[in-house]
């Protein structure tokens, strides 16, 4: 979900067809919903599913095979949101992506996103308050990727934090993001530094021209024709994308990062500078990765398994972001991915997954810097560190885990 679910390997394409843009089924299509056709040909799309998820060249221990069964159900579940969900852009709502529950796309563990869909001739008004947040940023999109970025430290905004932003074809006074005929959605990110302490930013949506409201039965035939088939459709895209990005991302980066960049051609937000990698280790083996944090706004480290599905933030220790890390006197951050806890402040988990992408994340940054990773044995981890590095007691563990578990908790609640 890049910091928006998405990036790409060479050769591999991110955005497919969003399926409440899909028109209106013609006869054949309705016919063949009616007499059950379209229905097995959606299942068949579930069962082509789950037969690559055993494909060769995957992961193929229990738990990486469950975890990829259960990717499948929540590519599902965001499919068939996005299809019944309202999404009329006459009338737009930003609703917020469950990353704590229905992951995908190397989701960022400190995020709190939330989407809309609009249509590129409307004129919108879009007003809230910006909370405490370290980084919260507005993103026009379309079919072609980014149409337009606006942080909200370029933002006028008054001193209660309190803003106005409009969004569409011709410039307003005040803050404006642009849009073309191809624009589709809105795209709001929030990124939470300090888990305990941020408050998270309040955004609303409302269409000021435009045509008017649809109000069309959502059953109607031709229209459910078209989302069963939009659903397949989206279903066998995502999955054949994150599949062969796992195959791809282990040849070319196995313990190692691609070189930083930003991703605006998917999606990506032009502030945000990324670097993917991808673990492989034994039972006895660590990563040590040494990165030297150049100034940006926010910077974040974090592991997914091999569906590209961050590992489970709230309680696991699978992500370190610039409030949360230790940086050496030498003004190195050393993190270690290890398959236990070696009792060192950056520590993240793999919780049992031998192999996973990595995600360097560095927003409103001049370049992203190159990493170095080293594979050592998990007894020798303290040998490939500062010799000043601390130790964290199980104890000490325990109470960052709860504290994560809360924040997390409270960040999803509204």
């Amino acid at each position: 979900m890049a910091d928006r679910p998405g990036g790409s390997a060479p050769g591999l394409t991110w955005r497919p067809a969003t399926i409440s843009e899909a028109p209106d089924a013609d006869p054949a299509a309705v016919a063949e919903l009616v007499d059950g056709e379209a229905w097995a040909r959606f299942c068949d799309s579930l069962r082509a599913a789950g037969e690559r998820i055993r494909g060769a060249g995957l992961p193929d221990t229990d738990l990486d095979r469950s975890t990829g069964y259960r990717h499948l159900l929540a590519m599902l579940q965001v499919g068939v949101n996005q299809a019944l969900a309202a999404c009329d852009p006459a009338s737009p709502a930003l609703s917020p992506w469950r990353t704590d529950v229905y992951k995908y796309g190397h989701d960022c563990p400190d995020a709190l996103y939330r989407s809309a869909r609009i249509r590129g001739g409307t004129t919108y008004r879009v007003r809230g308050s910006t909370g405490s947040v370290r980084y919260l940023g507005f993103q026009t999109e379309g079919r072609n990727g980014t149409v337009g970025n606006l942080r909200a430290d370029q933002m006028s905004v008054g001193p209660d934090g309190s803003f106005e932003l409009w969004l569409g074809p011709e410039p307003r006074e005040g803050n404006w993001l642009p849009t073309t005929d191809d624009t589709d959605s809105l795209f709001v990110r929030q990124f939470f530094s300090d888990w305990e302490r941020e408050r998270a930013a309040t955004v609303t949506i409302e269409a000021v021209d435009g045509p008017a409201p649809t109000a069309a039965h959502p059953g109607r035939p031709e229209r459910v024709a078209a989302l069963v088939g939009a659903v397949g459709s989206w279903f066998e895209t995502i999955t054949d994308y994150y599949l062969d990005r796992e195959t791809t991302d282990r040849e070319l980066w196995r313990n190692a990062f691609a070189p930083a960049r930003t991703r605006t051609e998917d999606t990506g937000a032009q502030e945000n500078i990324m670097s993917h990698g991808h673990f492989d280790l034994a039972p006895d083996e660590a990563l040590v990765i040494e990165v030297e944090p150049v100034p940006a706004r926010y910077w974040s480290v974090a592991l997914t398994n091999p569906w590209r599905e961050s590992l489970d933030y709230a309680v696991g220790h699978t992500s370190i972001n610039d409030s949360q890390a230790t940086v050496d006197d030498d003004g190195v951050f050393r993190a270690v991915v290890a398959h236990r806890d070696p009792g060192v402040p950056n520590w993240l988990d793999t919780m049992g997954h031998p192999s996973g992408a990595m995600v360097l994340r560095w927003v409103v940054a001049d370049r992203g810097p190159e990493p170095r990773c080293t594979v050592v044995p998990h007894d020798r981890i303290r040998n490939s560190l500062s010799p000043g590095t601390g130790v964290v007691s199980p104890a000490e563990r325990a109470a960052q885990i709860a504290r994560r578990r809360d924040s997390v908790r409270r960040r999803f609640a509204a």
